[in-house]
């Protein structure tokens, strides 16, 4: 019947009959007070746009931007990678491996930390005479220790660095969980990028939303089986495919049990909270569309972004754009339809419109090469100062860490 004092310490003020006194004022334990400040550690910053009175040229550009479906602000993810390709930006990239396997062992010491947090809780509640218990106090502060050892700046950390704070934090949590219960890592594949139809195609919708499907499928064995291999036996990958156009959820694997997995993908994010949310590619405009006709932008920060945040995402092509600030380098190239979404058939129609802002006021132009340099210097100057788009080559990744504010491009094989 206390639910915000330490049951320890209200035991204590029990034996001095103080209990009521106590229980109103709530006190908590100093060594649980303490668990508890380490872990309320917040990144924030408010991000601010420059306003200016815009020129008549602008005024049809600032009208499709009212039109937008309402947004709210930008958050920096707290732990993201933004890429052109998979395999040569992180299966051949020692670094990006590394960080993802950095944030992959973070998100699963945050979430043992939540669980053994409410052992504690419950060890008290089932036995209030002998107060919490002491094993699971010890095995909450290793936690926590490890998680509060990875506070420095990813930014200024070496390959070799990360991979050693990702290896300590896998070893503890094993250390923790024990042999009894297996640890999961739960991946969230969004291929919803391709399936946009191509009108101009000879196969059917059917064909077409056939044969893509099962590229996805085999895209996503590649994402599964490398995370598998970085995180060892030791934890076991299960993971489901979510298409934001109707939040349906399909393709389970990892186990045969389907309590282990949400049954659509509002309960994908509001309970079954994946590790890895990963944004596959295709046509930016299609993948913007369902986000917003399924309100999924705002899953999508939850789960990414803020104090809060539980995810680490991976945006691929299309995944990379809209986790930037603007949208409107889809357009640059001309490779996506815009047709696909009803009422923004022109490249016009999404000038000036707001991505998820996942890497600060960074807007992200992936698959670079030389022949799209003039073409990007062109576009880049009409942006204007204080603009910054990350050009990003087939083996290039760009790496966020939001409790720094900070990101960097790390670059794997090529030739």
């Amino acid at each position: 019947g206390i639910p915000n004092a330490c049951i320890a310490c209200f035991l204590v003020a029990a034996a001095s009959g103080r209990a009521a006194a106590f229980a109103s004022l709530a006190l908590p334990c100093p060594r649980f007070a303490a668990h508890q400040q380490q872990r309320r550690v917040h990144s924030t910053s408010a991000h601010t746009s420059q306003k200016s009175s815009p020129s008549d040229a602008q005024q049809a550009a600032l009208e499709r931007q009212r039109q937008q479906p309402p947004q709210q602000q930008q958050q920096w993810a707290k732990h993201a990678l933004l890429i052109s390709s998979f395999s040569d930006g992180v299966v051949n990239s020692p670094d990006a491996s590394s960080y993802l396997k950095l944030g992959l062992a973070k998100s699963l010491a945050a979430e043992q930390s939540r669980i053994t947090e409410d052992q504690v809780r419950e060890s008290v509640l089932f036995s209030p005479c002998a107060g919490p218990s002491i094993d699971l106090l010890n095995d909450l502060e290793d936690v926590d220790n490890v998680i509060s050892s990875l506070s420095q700046s990813t930014a200024a950390m070496d390959i070799s660095h990360m991979e050693r704070k990702a290896d300590d934090v896998l070893k503890q949590l094993q250390l923790s969980s024990g042999d009894s219960d297996p640890m999961y890592c739960r991946i969230l594949y969004i291929p919803t990028a391709m399936y946009a139809l191509n009108p101009d195609s000879k196969n059917t919708p059917g064909k077409q939303r056939q044969r893509a499907r099962a590229d996805g499928k085999k895209r996503r064995t590649q994402v599964v089986n490398h995370v598998q291999d970085m995180l060892g036996d030791n934890v076991a990958v299960l993971a489901c495919t979510l298409d934001f156009d109707d939040g349906s959820i399909k393709q389970p694997v990892g186990s045969n049990d389907a309590d282990l997995f949400p049954s659509d993908g509002k309960e994908a994010f509001s309970s079954w909270r994946p590790h890895l949310i990963y944004v596959e590619g295709g046509n930016t405009f299609w993948l913007q569309h369902c986000m917003d006709k399924g309100d999924w932008t705002t899953d999508l920060v939850s789960a990414c972004a803020g104090p809060d945040a539980y995810a680490v995402y991976c945006g691929k092509s299309a995944g990379a754009i809209v986790a930037g600030s603007m949208v409107d380098t889809a357009t640059w190239k001309g490779w996506d339809d815009p047709t696909v979404v009803p009422g923004r058939a022109a490249y016009e129609d999404w000038a000036g419109y707001r991505g998820l802002g996942f890497a600060g006021e960074a807007a992200v132009f992936p698959h670079m090469d030389d022949v799209w340099e003039e073409l990007v210097g062109e576009k880049k100057s009409q942006l204007g100062d204080g603009s910054t788009v990350y050009c990003l080559r087939e083996w290039e990744a760009c790496c966020i860490d939001g409790d720094t504010e900070e990101l960097f491009v790390v670059s794997g094989e090529h030739y």
